[in-house]
């Protein structure tokens, strides 16, 4: 798993009442060179101390040189609420001080969301969109990653991981798989990037055993990692599917602290490829930066030469205003004609969901991709 040095780390109760859970905690705390003594126990006595302390943690007011923020996030070890009329969490959170996030509470009580239907068709239609049909799986809080154009990756204040994934599996995943028999694949996601935490959550080891005990389905797992050796390993690999995001070098340097560059992304699908995982790029988001058509070209000429993907999409950065960009990129990066298109085309493109590039600018850029991929 990833180097992870997080400011603290914290574990529910009732996680330690289960042998199993208590073990992935310890695999996991030894790889950060942690053990059971720098864990604080969450308790419904403690939870408004802790609660204060863990909304204040995080950012640190200085990293030392070399160090990388988004790994320091406060680690909250926990068990997934499976029940179907969940706790309520009303008087816990009314015990916290003012201000308290309710989300925070949920992730320490480990209501980590139930299983998302990401793009019904009904819904596409209704919203004049065209997306692939997924139902998205989950057992981990925020992501490792410190991506500055995502939310989470940008300004989340921890991570939380359910431990009880055996549970899990047999209660959510296998119920999940039986209810939608027409979906093929399922992707375990969440709001992060949980292969960063391989092998020692084991995650995708249950997730693939689980996948193989019905015939003709799959899971696929969304990255920005490069941490895949330990796929080789799987007994049930040929059950995955590896998805890269995949941006230009610039863009992972500079705007995605703590990922893999891009070129160590298309090395790991290499390795994927050798294991038999099949392999897709999804080149999300592009931003156009200064000298972005020659580095998506070379990005996209390394891509097909060493690995064998499947598929090569794109999406833009969307989702975004003019302001939202400049308040959260460093525009000095951006191409001058593009952030030029952008200012022009500001109140034009208010509220619109592929904003801040305007049409003709995405249509220019797309065309450039699609030209360099043949």
């Amino acid at each position: 798993m990833y180097a992870l040095t997080p400011l603290k780390v914290y574990v529910l109760d009732r996680a330690l009442e289960n042998a199993a859970c208590v073990d992935r905690m310890e695999r996991m705390l030894a790889a950060m060179d942690l053990g059971r003594g720098d864990v604080t126990t969450i308790t419904a006595a403690n939870l408004p101390a802790v609660a204060a302390e863990i909304g204040g943690l995080w950012p640190p007011p200085q990293m030392p040189v070399g160090g990388i923020c988004a790994y320091t996030r406060p680690i909250i070890f926990t068990t997934i609420d499976m029940h179907q009329n969940r706790t309520d969490l009303g008087p816990l959170l009314a015990r916290c001080a003012p201000g308290t996030s309710t989300d925070l509470i949920g992730a320490i009580y480990g209501q980590m969301g139930a299983p998302i239907d990401q793009h019904p068709h009904e819904r596409d239609r209704r919203e004049n969109c065209v997306c692939w049909p997924t139902y998205n799986l989950g057992t981990v809080r925020g992501c490792s990653h410190g991506c500055l154009y995502c939310g989470a990756g940008r300004a989340g204040k921890y991570l939380a991981i359910g431990l009880n994934l055996e549970e899990y599996m047999e209660q959510v995943v296998g119920p999940v798989i039986e209810y939608y028999p027409w979906n093929r694949v399922f992707r375990m996601i969440l709001s992060g990037d949980p292969i960063t935490l391989e092998p020692e959550y084991g995650l995708h080891d249950l997730f693939s055993r689980k996948l193989a005990e019905y015939s003709d389905r799959y899971g696929h797992f969304h990255t920005g990692s490069a941490n895949v050796e330990w796929l080789a390993d799987l007994p049930h690999k040929d059950r995955l599917v590896g998805v890269w995001s995949v941006p230009c070098e610039t863009v992972a340097r500079q705007l995605e602290p703590g990922s893999a560059s891009a070129f160590e992304r298309i090395e790991a699908g290499r390795k994927c490829n050798e294991m038999g995982i099949p392999v897709r790029y999804k080149l999300k988001p592009i931003i156009p930066v200064r000298n972005w058509r020659e580095e998506y070209a070379e990005l996209l000429k390394q891509a097909v030469t060493v690995s064998r993907p499947e598929s090569i999409g794109f999406c833009l950065y969307i989702w975004n205003s003019l302001e939202s960009m400049t308040a959260t990129l460093p525009i000095d990066l951006l191409d001058p004609e593009c952030l030029a298109a952008v200012r022009e085309a500001a109140p034009s493109m208010e509220g619109v969901r592929t904003g801040p590039f305007p049409h003709a600018t995405r249509k220019m850029i797309y065309q450039h991709m699609i030209r360099e991929v043949r």
